[in-house]
């Protein structure tokens, strides 16, 4: 059964998540929308709303995402490893196997912590500790390595680690803006070596959500102090077992793109204009991110040990992270946001020197942005130009 608007009521009531007399009473709405799955919004008068997911029956990607995100609820829900997330999730209720149909609690008085950000116009350094302590906690579930693992989980990298070994990637090539990013980092000196680099480096030993990004976390009530907010993480279609630095870099890549994307370019267009009209203070960015580290490694009995190591591998995959995004900004337009060169140009400095930048660019260590940090360093002249030339495309 395909759910639509005229059968999605019948299908809530004969699972005893809808009571008849509801639906006679009136006061029920429902929206429908599709991206990877389809999706429906159910809310009534007085009552729980839910929030449901069907997998397109012809699509066996959209399968596997829809069967992997409805076997994170139910281990949450009746798995001891999995015990950690129980509070990061809108309550699970019901998996139509049969028909591949998730249903989970409908968190409709919520903003996204990127929606967050932008209303206030700055990065509360309380709210990037909780972030930090909160994949922590669901990144203590461990699975041993080299042990059979649930068939659901590819225990794959990010298909970026894999692009300069790809014999196709024609479906990059979305737009006009995205094929000419997809030719500039197919291109980009060194890059291929440290993207592979990542690649045998990954670790597959804890529950990662491979998405992790500002719009996937909710807070909740949507006007209530900070303090009694609930977070929530939502959209495990892509979970896996994996590497824990992937979640981490992802958090740390939206603050930084979020202080790129405060920058205005009506005083022009190339890295250092931007940087001059950047609306939001690198220190307050800064100050976040280094929050975010202390609520991780305080969580995080794992690699409290190993910190130094750790965040290495966290920020040379935040510049991996970044490519991901830089693509994402792309794919749908045929000329791109300049200040995508400068979230690429970012990028490609953090890969060659991770040390050097989780101190002066993140400010973990020290709280300041030198120049060596946001230009191309000598060994990039050949990328600078390519830049600069793709700069009308992009």
């Amino acid at each position: 059964m395909e759910i639509v608007t005229r059968n999605i009521v019948r299908f809530l009531v004969q699972k005893k998540l809808l009571d008849q007399d509801a639906v006679v009473a009136g006061g029920l709405a429902v929206s429908m929308s599709r991206s990877r799955n389809r999706f429906v919004r159910v809310t009534q008068r007085g009552g729980p709303g839910f929030f449901i997911k069907q997998a397109i029956a012809t699509e066996p990607m959209s399968i596997e995402t829809v069967k992997r995100e409805a076997e994170i609820y139910r281990g949450a829900f009746g798995d001891e490893r999995l015990v950690p997330l129980r509070e990061l999730l809108p309550a699970f209720h019901d998996f139509d196997e049969s028909q591949n149909i998730l249903v989970v609690q409908l968190v409709d008085d919520a903003e996204n912590v990127a929606e967050h950000h932008r209303r206030l116009r700055r990065c509360p350094p309380d709210l990037a500790r909780r972030l930090g302590q909160a994949i922590a906690g669901y990144h203590r579930i461990r699975f041993e390595p080299g042990k059979p693992q649930a068939a659901l989980f590819p225990q794959k990298p990010p298909w970026i680690c894999d692009l300069h070994v790809e014999s196709d990637v024609s479906r990059l090539r979305r737009s006009r803006a995205a094929s000419s990013l997809t030719d500039l980092l197919l291109e980009a000196p060194g890059l291929a070596a440290h993207l592979a680099a990542i690649r045998e480096d990954w670790q597959r030993d804890t529950l990662i959500h491979t998405d992790m990004k500002w719009e996937n976390c909710l807070l909740a009530p949507r006007k209530a102090a900070p303090e009694q907010q609930r977070l929530l993480v939502i959209d495990w279609e892509l979970a896996d077992i994996g590497d824990a630095a992937w979640d981490a870099a992802g958090i740390m890549q939206a603050y930084v793109n979020f202080w790129i994307g405060s920058m205005s370019a009506n005083g022009g267009t190339s890295p250092d204009a931007l940087l001059a009209n950047a609306a939001l203070p690198i220190d307050d960015v800064q100050s976040a991110i280094s929050s975010f580290w202390d609520g991780y490694v305080q969580g995080s009995a794992a690699y409290r040990p190993v910190t130094d190591a750790f965040l290495d591998r966290c920020v040379r995959m935040m510049a991996a992270r970044m490519l991901i995004s830089a693509y994402e900004m792309s794919a749908h337009v045929e000329v791109g946001d300049p200040r995508l060169l400068l979230v690429l140009q970012i990028a490609f400095n953090v890969f060659e020197n991770p040390r050097q930048a989780a101190g002066e660019l993140l400010g973990i260590r020290r709280h300041q942005v030198p120049d060596a940090m946001l230009s191309a360093p000598s060994s990039q002249a050949a990328l600078e130009q390519s830049l600069t030339h793709e700069a009308q495309h992009v």
